[in-house]
């Protein structure tokens, strides 16, 4: 795919959007989009079907979604303290003694000096006195609503510096959601099973036996489905992340059809291998065997049974994976 902004073909270049100009990272306009940064509406709606129509799109914007959504969720609001309101307060006064004061005074001055000497005060009736008075009540409300803004733009400025630093944070102390994702995980690993770059550790055709071997080695119980239409080649078990994992194969003619199993307990409650959101509510609710967005070389099925959680992928479509490992002996 070389195009990796949303296409505008149809718009004038003069106006293409400043996320589609110059950048490093070519899902970058997806971040933007999650934050209703982009104000276009032909821009959002072509993103949008990019997101529907293309399986890269849409895992990307699946895991910064996910990610923006844990990071604000962690996030504590910090209130401003009471000082900082203090000092503004302070400041304000601090310019109406320093600016407006010695206003009053000079016009009372010159009030009393040029236009009436032998008064000792002024003379509030004087059309000079009022117009200037008028005008230095003007300028301390101008001041008050500069301190109000201050007042204001202080507390965003606090909230930014929190929310950045938390956010930062966060991204450090969490592995990249896309590279632990259940779905991009068991991607990889077929592929590499495919090419023959991974072997299988056990090697069986009972799934008894195959569970059996790989329960020594991870901590939860292993299940293997024995099915009628597809042969059991055998199965390895290994550790992502800190999270192990079990992965085993089966193969009907040349097509393989390879699971990974994970602990579903700590998949839906960590982030060691990670779920998006949407496939836990699924899970949550007791849906089952549903599938993830096509690949344009695989397919990947999520489904579980008691407490695992796996995520299957084969050249075939979903319904047929499903039909495979479900029909068991």
């Amino acid at each position: 795919m070389s195009d990796t902004t949303p296409n505008n073909s149809g718009s004038n270049p003069e106006k293409k959007s400043e996320y589609h100009k110059n950048t490093s990272d070519k899902f970058e306009f997806l971040s933007a989009f999650i934050d209703n940064e982009i104000k276009s509406a032909e821009e959002n709606e072509t993103i949008k079907k990019r997101i529907e129509s293309e399986p890269d799109i849409h895992n990307r914007y699946t895991f910064e979604k996910l990610s923006k959504n844990c990071i604000r969720s962690r996030i504590k609001r910090i209130e401003t303290p009471l000082y900082i309101y203090k000092n503004i307060g302070l400041g304000i006064e601090e310019i109406i003694k320093n600016n407006l004061a010695p206003r009053i005074l000079n016009t009372h001055s010159s009030i009393t000096t040029n236009k009436n000497p032998n008064l000792s005060h002024p003379n509030f009736t004087n059309p000079n006195y009022t117009n200037q008075f008028q005008n230095e009540k003007t300028n301390l409300k101008r001041y008050l609503i500069y301190g109000g803004y201050a007042l204001i733009a202080l507390v965003i400025m606090s909230f930014a510096i929190s929310y950045y630093l938390r956010s930062n944070s966060e991204l450090q102390d969490n592995p990249s959601f896309a590279e632990n994702d259940i779905v991009s995980v068991s991607r990889s690993i077929f592929n590499k099973v495919e090419s023959g770059q991974v072997k299988t550790q056990f090697n069986s055709n009972s799934a008894k036996e195959l569970e059996d071997s790989m329960n020594k080695y991870v901590d939860f119980k292993v299940f293997v489905p024995d099915v009628k239409d597809a042969e059991l080649i055998g199965g390895v078990c290994n550790e992502i992340n800190g999270e192990k994992l079990a992965h085993f194969v089966h193969k009907k003619g040349n097509m393989i059809i390879y699971t990974l199993q994970a602990n579903l307990k700590d998949v839906m409650n960590h982030d060691r291998i990670i779920m998006c959101k949407d496939f836990k509510d699924n899970i949550t609710s007791g849906k089952n065997w549903f599938p993830c967005n096509k690949d344009k070389n695989n397919t990947a099925v999520i489904w579980f049974k008691d407490n695992v959680v796996c995520s299957s992928v084969a050249h075939m479509d979903s319904k047929d994976i499903s039909a495979i490992l479900t029909n068991y002996k």
